[in-house]
């Protein structure tokens, strides 16, 4: 239903006794047929203020109404935003500043006294002109309660000193103009995490006390009392700290009474108490799923879990940093385990505009250090250079030696340290990092920085080393990374020529871990990098089955065509000329590099030469004008014999392939002596001098040298070396 009221009007919405009121700033007559509705809006009444609208209808049920701002007014409905799966609802949470209690909005409107409809007790209403939202949570202090709103902000006062103006930055509640203490305590509308874990911020002395006294209700009580007796107690051990205790008090009841478990209420208590004692497998459950009425307080929970467990979303960490204020009001020995948590997940990973939630966090240690984090990502790593200095002399182990591992990475991302010097400054703090439970995050940085070096042998042990495998985390998908990157590293460079010892070792390594690395696009890459590494060892039977493996989970073009011809040449190894064929029609992509597309005709044309179809064979290479083309027709005509062909052929490729000048390479070399052998034994003495010339002055490696000036010599060539 849409509600014509025009911008400039201030409104707010909240629920008192069976009424869902929205009281607007101004006074407005409004045409009550043009917004009339059936169903829970056939109600809707409407009252005309001197100064102000009050729109009304009464709920006959506890289905929550949305509101939604427009150019043209606003939406009430009874579902949500079409947009609110992208965005989260606005909250106003507090803020204490030097003359009060501030609510911050955007542009707040005028502030109302009215009669509260159902109680008769004074109101004191701020309006907000834009979509702020509402108050998640009842706020009950002495004097005053803050209500839950849709939108502005509802206080129930009891003292008549207790005021609330507008102001520039929103609404500012206070005694008389003085500041007030925030001594108020939240009571959520929707409050299953405060009513479930039954949390009571009170002095140690009271929590003690409240302890003991569900201690001897337990033991008093009876048999059919005993379980929510039981319940109670670990709710007391709860929040006091006593987390232990309280996973042994659920589990002597849950032993007793088993079916209890399917309870929500007691399944929650339970996955919370897992997740304070580090269970993380039973605490799993705080991940879902939960009936859509205790959603807003169970997300918490699964978002701080999330964080724990180093898998948060963006999703989850918006919900952290909209719930920073409702995690300040849990009980100081929760507060101190959970908010720490909080605040580093989402200074590490959440999205920039969620940043600034960590200002309003205390200064102790723990924040600064979150803060010093969120710095880093938005470019003032001056300020969190100087932050980070100062707090790894921290007395926390956990705080100095985290700030001192981010400064050493901070200077690597600056360019300030080498790879290797950043290795060495890490090796440093791993006894520090050891002391504080941190050796693997700190060996899986020095990997990196090996990683970085194109030291994959090193990147590989320091992960086998120092950095185990771990549960679902995101400590663990960067630890599988790395490894990735360091054993296809180690594949490509044993493909390529690397002593074959090395890279025997080299392939048992990678056979050792492939197995137990994730199934995914890099794993595929590392597992068809493997199979070539195996077939330039001539292990064709376990390269076929390493790329058989790996080609369904190649996902670029290039990638597929490239696996697909390494296996097609497994199986010409094989001599196995069907399923090479097959391999490379399963494998053949239209968007290829012309260069791959060449090796890939070659492979035919070897495939038609396996079957016997020279002709077939010769009309492939002919089609094809690379130079592994040209390189299987100058073999084929080598060994028919036809010398003077293979003569004339290598040449060309020669005249393009041997540059005039510089270093020879090994294969350049190669394709010198190549060249000299079919012309001498063509009898083309202008190859052979043609080929003296080009390579004349540049010296061959080892016995090549001899060799190639034997075969070059002028005169006849029936010579020594053609012998």
């Amino acid at each position: 239903m849409l509600l014509p009221i025009p911008a400039k009007a201030g409104i707010a919405a909240f629920e008192s006794g069976d009424r869902f009121i929205i009281l607007i700033d101004n006074a407005i007559p409004m045409d009550t047929s043009a917004i009339h509705g059936d169903g829970i809006f056939a109600s809707l009444s409407v009252s005309v203020l001197p100064d102000a609208t009050v729109i009304q209808l009464r709920k006959a049920d506890t289905r929550p109404l949305y509101l939604s701002q427009q150019s043209d007014g606003w939406v009430l409905g009874l579902q949500p935003p079409v947009d609110a799966a992208q965005r989260d609802r606005r909250a106003l949470n507090p803020i204490a500043v030097p003359t009060g209690i501030l609510y911050p909005m955007r542009r707040s409107g005028r502030v109302l006294s009215i009669a509260d409809p159902s109680s008769g007790g004074r109101l004191l209403v701020g309006t907000s002109l834009l979509d702020d939202g509402g108050i998640a949570s009842m706020r009950r202090a002495p004097g005053y309660d803050v209500w839950p709103t849709s939108e502005g902000v509802v206080v129930a006062s009891r003292d008549d000193d207790v005021t609330l103006q507008a102001v520039p930055s929103g609404l500012l509640l206070n005694r008389d103009g003085h500041r007030m203490i925030d001594d108020g305590r939240a009571v959520y509308a929707n409050d299953i995490d405060l009513k479930w874990l039954a949390l009571q911020d009170l002095a140690d002395t009271g929590l003690r006390e409240r302890l003991h006294s569900s201690f001897l209700a337990a033991a008093d009580s009876s048999p059919a009392a005993r379980f929510n007796s039981r319940v109670k107690e670990a709710q007391a051990a709860f929040s006091m700290g006593a987390f232990k205790e309280t996973r042994g008090i659920l589990a002597v009841a849950l032993r007793d009474d088993p079916e209890e478990i399917g309870r929500p209420e007691i399944r929650f208590l339970s996955a919370a108490t897992a997740l304070m004692n580090d269970d993380l497998e039973e605490a799993s459950a705080l991940d879902g799923p939960w009936p859509e009425s205790q959603q807003r307080a169970a997300q918490l929970w699964r978002a701080l879990y999330l964080a724990r467990t180093e898998q948060s979303d963006a999703s989850s960490l918006h919900r952290l940093a909209l719930d920073l204020d409702r995690l300040r009001s849990y009980p100081r020995h929760v507060r101190t385990v959970l908010l720490p948590r909080a605040a580093e997940a989402i200074a590490r990973e959440a999205s920039p505009s969620d940043l600034p939630s960590l200002n309003t966090l205390p200064q102790e240690a723990d924040f600064q250090f979150a803060r010093a984090l969120a710095n880093i990502r938005i470019g003032r790593t001056d300020a969190a250079r100087r932050t980070l200095d100062r707090l790894r002399s921290d007395r926390d182990p956990v705080i100095a030696e985290k700030s001192a591992e981010r400064l050493i990475l901070l200077d690597r991302t600056q360019g300030k340290l080498t790879p290797h010097q950043a290795i060495h400054a890490l090796d440093a703090l791993i006894l520090d990092a050891r002391l504080a439970g941190r050796e693997a995050p700190v060996r899986l940085a020095q990997a990196e920085a090996f990683l970085e070096a194109g030291e994959w042998h090193s990147a590989a042990l320091m992960i086998d080393q120092g950095a185990p495998p771990d549960g679902p985390s995101a400590y663990s998908k960067r630890r599988n990374a790395d490894l990735i990157v360091a054993l296809k590293g180690l594949a490509e460079t044993g493909a390529h020529g690397q002593d074959n010892q090395q890279a025997l070792r080299d392939a048992a390594l990678i056979k050792s871990h492939i197995a137990l690395l994730p199934a995914g696009p890099d794993s595929s890459l590392l597992k068809a990098a493997y199979g070539k590494l195996l077939l330039s060892l001539g292990l064709a039977d376990d390269a076929s089955q390493a790329l058989e493996t790996a080609i369904p989970g190649l996902t670029v073009p290039e990638n597929k065509a490239e696996a697909g011809l390494a296996l097609a040449r497994a199986y010409l190894q094989l001599k196995n000329a069907a399923k090479a064929s097959a391999a490379l029609d399963a494998t053949d992509m239209p968007s290829i590099s012309p260069e791959l597309k060449a090796q890939r005709d070659v492979a035919r044309a070897e495939i038609a030469l396996v079957n016997g179809d020279k002709a077939q064979s010769l009309s492939i290479l002919k089609a094809a004008q690379s130079t592994s083309a040209k390189l299987m027709r100058v073999r084929m005509l080598e060994n028919q014999a036809d010398w003077t062909s293979a003569s004339h052929e290598l040449q060309a490729i020669a005249q393009t392939e041997l540059p005039a000048g510089g270093t020879l390479s090994d294969v350049q070399q190669d394709l010198a002596l190549r060249l000299a052998s079919d012309a001498a034994r063509a009898g083309d003495i202008a190859t052979l001098k043609w080929l003296t010339d080009r390579v004349t002055a540049r010296e061959m490696t080892g016995p090549k040298a001899r060799i190639f000036a034997l075969l070059t010599q002028s005169g006849s060539p029936t010579t020594e070396a053609q012998r």
